[in-house]
């Protein structure tokens, strides 16, 4: 019977923060993290016009884990990017991309996806390529 037990107590403790079929929750902040998807600029609304905000759309959806909201790890599809001063030339509307960054959640009006990802760095995916966007066409 010990045996059991001790059997259960570890495959619970082996399986705590995960979700199955995709993995480890993800950390916020301070917690480095690298997620991968498809860069699209998305407008927004805001009290003074519109924001024009990046967004990356996950190519799987990424569970994190918000004590502030659930003691579960919550699903995303979409993180709003921040912290970046200047795309580099080639991360163009619809690019696939690897992004480094800490994650949190949205805490204010300019933030529209419910978790957020201050850029580290932002590398486009060998062999893949975007499309540009000019004159808003």
């Amino acid at each position: 019977m010990r045996i059991w037990r001790s059997v259960v107590i570890g495959a619970s403790l082996a399986l705590s923060g995960c979700v199955m079929g995709y993995g480890p929750c993800l950390f916020q902040q301070p917690v480095k993290n690298n997620l991968t998807g498809h860069v699209h600029f998305r407008d927004y609304p805001a009290a003074d016009g519109v924001d024009n905000v990046p967004v990356l759309a996950l190519d799987k959806t990424a569970y994190i884990y918000a004590p502030a909201q659930s003691h579960f790890c919550l699903p995303a599809n979409d993180v709003q990017l921040v912290g970046v001063a200047e795309f580099p030339k080639n991360v163009i509307e619809n690019s696939h991309v690897s992004v480094d960054g800490v994650l949190f959640q949205e805490g204010s009006a300019r933030q529209h996806t419910p978790f957020v990802m201050s850029v580290t760095t932002i590398l486009p995916v060998p062999g893949t390529t975007g499309v540009r966007v000019q004159d808003g066409k």
